[in-house]
């Protein structure tokens, strides 16, 4: 079986958190422009897309520390982008 590969995406929702991610993916990689993202909601929502997933716990590491405000979305393959939450349990299949 063929894994499917997961991206991950940020909506920053302050301007704190918004130069952050910025700042951040233009050390790490070539991207930092924001793209539209349809989650199933009727809505785009302006969002970057993540490199990787270390990206996501660094985020929630200075959630606290410096009061980041953000979504993350999450796509396995071509389906569709849904909110995810930080320490989400993966479906069990019986």
């Amino acid at each position: 079986m063929k894994k499917r590969k997961t991206y991950w995406f940020v909506e920053p929702l302050n301007s704190l958190t918004n130069e952050a991610i910025a700042r951040e993916l233009a050390k790490t990689s070539d991207i930092s422009e924001t793209i539209g993202l349809d989650v199933g909601d009727d809505s785009r929502h302006d969002v970057f897309q993540l490199p990787s997933y270390h990206l996501i716990s660094l985020l929630y590491a200075g959630k606290v520390k410096f009061g980041f405000k953000f979504k993350i979305y999450r796509r396995q393959g071509r389906g569709q982008a849904r909110e995810w939450l930080f320490g989400e349990k993966k479906p069990s299949f019986i």
